[in-house]
């Protein structure tokens, strides 16, 4: 060693960084440490040490391993709180409640076009103009999809078209609801505008941006009693465009929502008096019933018509291919 040298500390060695950077927690550790979670907040806690780590890290208190939620030091997680449900979440329940008795029954039927690959194919979206006028209903609610249909999710899970068999199929032409009401199938028709199906340009807009394929409606009544349902299902991309459609239609009533099918007296009127309405997001698809008496009377109190909206919801083609996708053998 010469003499200049003498008196000055050796340089510390550090293999795990390069010369002229900074030190860093990360140092010396895997990178399958620090997992990536966008989602998860990131308190400051100065300090804090990472479990199985050297060192600390600075503003950041994540558990160590992929796909771990976060605890805070010292404690339990925080109990969130909870409120009570309201008449969305009754309807919410009934709509789960049907699916999964669906799929756990597999009595819900799926009719696909063979194995033909173009049949199996989802048809290309072709949207023209929505009417710029025509009815709401005097009441509405809407409710997310969820778990059950997970398996219907996106489109490109479940690409085969809606026929109008498949989604009204014989077995479904006539149905009754509690209070006596008999329902007969009166009309129904497929199309590949979507927009053909609804009024208003922020309702079409949202259809164009979800990707609509296939608008699929059909109209009931019961002459005897004076009761009507119209029911319409739209093929979107994805459960986000459903989400987003059946909550969007709360916020345009009166200046846009979806058409009830055209059919003969009395039902040539439908949708000019009151009316209740529910839409419902079903993985993929979004279904809409809408209910009235034919007299134009009634309230949001009346059991019948809340029995028909839950009626409504029963889409056939839907919880059949929700069945199917769960792996649930269908009859």
């Amino acid at each position: 060693m010469s003499r200049s040298g003498r008196g000055r500390a050796a340089p510390r060695r550090n293999p795990g960084r390069a010369p002229g950077r900074a030190p860093s927690p990360r140092d010396g550790l895997p990178e399958a440490t620090y997992p990536d979670l966008p989602h998860t907040p990131r308190p400051s806690a100065k300090g804090t040490k990472r479990p199985g780590g050297r060192g600390s890290a600075v503003g950041r208190n994540e558990p160590r391993g992929r796909g771990a939620a976060p605890v805070p030091d010292g404690g339990p997680e925080p109990r969130r709180r909870t409120r009570a449900p309201g008449p969305r979440a009754y309807f919410w329940a009934a709509g789960a409640l049907i699916a999964v008795g669906a799929a756990a029954t597999g009595g819900a039927v799926l009719l696909r076009d063979g194995d033909d690959p173009v049949a199996r194919r989802a048809p290309a979206a072709v949207l023209g103009a929505a009417a710029s006028s025509g009815p709401s209903p005097a009441s509405y609610s809407s409710s997310p999809t969820s778990a059950a249909y997970a398996g219907i999710a996106q489109r490109t899970a479940d690409p085969a078209p809606l026929t109008a068999g498949e989604a009204f199929p014989s077995s479904a032409e006539r149905t009754t609801v509690p209070g006596g009401v008999s329902l007969t199938l009166r009309a129904r028709r497929v199309d590949g505008d979507c927009t053909a199906a609804v009024w208003g340009a922020t309702v079409a807009g949202d259809l164009r941006r979800g990707g609509c394929t296939q608008a699929v409606r059909g109209i009931y009544s019961d002459t005897r009693r004076g009761y009507g349902l119209a029911v319409a299902v739209f093929n979107l991309a994805g459960s986000a465009d459903a989400d987003r459609f059946v909550d969007l239609l709360d916020r345009t009533r009166g200046g846009g929502f979806v058409r009830p099918l055209e059919a003969p007296a009395p039902l040539a009127s439908f949708g000019r008096d009151f009316g209740m309405a529910r839409g419902l997001a079903m993985g993929h698809f979004a279904v809409v019933s809408w209910a009235q008496r034919l007299d134009g009377t009634g309230d949001e109190r009346d059991e019948t018509l809340l029995s028909l909206l839950i009626e409504g919801g029963k889409a056939p083609a839907v919880l059949g291919r929700a069945a199917r996708a769960s792996g649930r053998p269908s009859s």
